[in-house]
């Protein structure tokens, strides 16, 4: 799946093209939380001096059930909701461009990855480094097509609000309900709560703009552990032109779900089409908000991973 940078910016784009159409998220912060998906929870009370149980398992789950379920549920509770509904729907406004863009280009990147692996077998000891290293080149890819920045002036918690006026609380006030039913995890709110702080904390270590972590501190430790770049892949490179990341050359690939299914798409063609179908989706749902449409219709229930309708896992 695409990695966070790609994700503030995707849901940017996905904003701008609402507002052409005379249409505005109902709440910008939260959307931009949302925009980052089930990802916040892979941050959840991670780092060593952080007490509680983690919710890295809410990450997981979300990602691997089915969306159309999912989006029931989300309805579900803004139905019912009084106190915080514009935040709410923000946020599962934002949630869309996730799930638009996951589903659209998680494909390309297994198929990436692997090939990746071919091209550069001495660089990781398992397929996730490979996996991070391909979604860290695309947000410094990203950034760079979509605002004409560089990775090195952008500091990776500005894709998070900071929190305020019950902002990180409506998150976990909304997920509460929805991990009880789907998943049977009896969680407080005020702990869901948590998620979005947590990644903003985690991304200030991430931030690598000088490369002086990388150099000094992470790889040094890569190499004494021989562990492969099991922490290197999750920094932003400032240079992408090692290898074609995005697919610019248009190199035919399959999705691993279904091998019959074949693309010459570039990550950027995906990125394009993705952002039309979740403007397309975030309309539908506010329209279904109070009707009887049901989700599968919206979403043709297209996995996380996989892009295909029921298929959420790839089986080995």
């Amino acid at each position: 799946m695409p990695a966070l940078v790609t994700h503030y910016e995707f849901a940017l784009r996905v904003f701008s093209k609402l507002k052409k159409a005379g249409i505005e998220v109902a709440d910008r912060e939260a959307a931009l939380i949302g925009a980052q998906g089930p990802d916040i929870f892979f941050f959840h009370r991670v780092l060593p001096w952080e007490p509680g149980q983690s919710c890295v398992a809410a990450g997981q789950k979300l990602h691997r059930i089915s969306p159309a379920r999912l989006f029931e549920e989300f309805r579900r509770v803004l139905r019912a909701e009084r106190r915080q509904p514009d935040r709410m729907l923000g946020y599962v406004e934002g949630f869309f461009c996730h799930y638009a863009l996951d589903r659209a280009a998680h494909p390309y990147i297994l198929w990436a990855q692997k090939e990746l692996e071919k091209a550069d077998p001495g660089y990781g000891k398992n397929a996730h480094q490979y996996h991070f290293r391909i979604e860290s080149a695309l947000d410094t890819l990203t950034l760079r097509r979509e605002s004409g920045r560089l990775i090195r002036d952008f500091k990776l918690q500005a894709v998070l609000p900071k929190d305020h006026d019950g902002l990180y609380l409506a998150v976990g006030r909304l997920y509460q309900p929805v991990l009880s039913r789907l998943f049977g995890m009896d969680v407080p709110a005020e702990h869901l709560a948590r998620a979005p702080g947590d990644m903003r904390h985690a991304l200030f270590f991430m931030t690598d703009r000088s490369m002086l972590r990388q150099k000094l501190l992470f790889r040094p430790v890569e190499k004494l552990t021989r562990g492969g770049h099991f922490a290197t892949s999750l920094l932003r490179p400032l240079n992408t032109g090692d290898w074609d990341y995005a697919n610019e050359r248009h190199a035919e690939w399959k999705n691993p779900f279904d091998e019959d299914y074949t693309s010459t798409d570039s990550f950027f063609d995906l990125y394009d089409l993705a952002a039309n179908e979740a403007a397309d989706m975030i309309v539908e749902f506010v329209g279904a908000l109070s009707g009887d449409r049901s989700m599968q219709e919206i979403t043709q229930d297209r996995g996380f991973s996989s892009d295909l309708p029921g298929v959420y896992e790839l089986k080995d």
